[in-house]
């Protein structure tokens, strides 16, 4: 299984938090939708807008279990969605239209991810894979 990341799952060290092993990954671009900052979070949603488009990274060779993990990770506020990047089928979590109030009208870029940010994001997730509902 694919994945196509756009926030902190971009960073190895994030996603190997998660599913508990290390993935490197090409750069994609994921059409169609927008990267917005959370509402008082270090971290983005993509919500879909026709007009633009979000860079990333394309992840190859998921486990079923890893994908579970990134499903409980995710939680409720983000919908796993199919997508088509160049004849290569991939995962991304977008943001749920039921919790379309979380997103801050203000764009997110990997730049305002800062050492410090990303450094407690991994210590707060570290092991999610392990964690149940």
């Amino acid at each position: 299984m694919n994945l196509f990341t756009y926030g902190t799952l971009m960073w190895p060290e994030v996603l190997e938090s998660v599913i508990g092993r290390r993935l490197t990954g090409t750069r994609a671009v994921l059409e169609g939708y927008i990267r917005l900052r959370v509402k008082g979070q270090h971290y983005p949603v993509a919500v879909r807008s026709p007009e633009d488009a979000v860079e990333g990274t394309l992840c190859t060779g998921l486990f079923p279990e890893e994908l579970q993990c990134l499903d409980r990770f995710e939680g409720v506020e983000y919908d796993r969605v199919e997508t088509d990047f160049d004849g290569t089928a991939a995962w991304v979590y977008v943001l749920s239209k039921d919790w379309k109030s979380i997103a801050a009208p203000t764009l997110w870029k990997p730049a305002d991810l800062r050492p410090e940010h990303l450094a407690a994001f991994c210590a707060e997730y570290r092991g999610w894979g392990e964690r149940s509902n």
